[in-house]
């Protein structure tokens, strides 16, 4: 199952325009993390959230492109974000 929603990510190629390849080996290895710690979690449910991922993957990257904003950088905001309130700062909260 993880293979096919990797599959997904790795075919759009839309994902990863106008990326330098260090931002985009970054995203595309950030968003299979992603995809691989949810169907660790989820017990298969995964799939559902590949099309979410693969939009928030498709705006970090028009924000990198746009504003010229190290893909690294956005990826630590949204890991930020996803903190739970309450747990100890963590240096990174999501590791992919």
């Amino acid at each position: 199952m993880v293979e096919q929603l990797t599959e997904q990510i790795l075919e759009d190629e839309a994902l990863t325009d106008g990326l330098s390849d260090e931002d985009a080996s970054e995203l595309v290895g950030w968003l299979i993390g992603v995809v691989e710690d949810l169907e660790a979690e989820s017990s298969g449910r995964s799939e559902q959230y590949v099309g979410q991922l693969k939009r928030l993957g498709h705006e970090l990257a028009r924000v990198a492109r746009r504003y010229g904003v190290p893909i690294e950088e956005l990826i630590d905001l949204i890991e930020a974000a996803w903190e739970e309130p309450g747990d100890e700062h963590s240096p990174r909260p999501m590791q992919a």
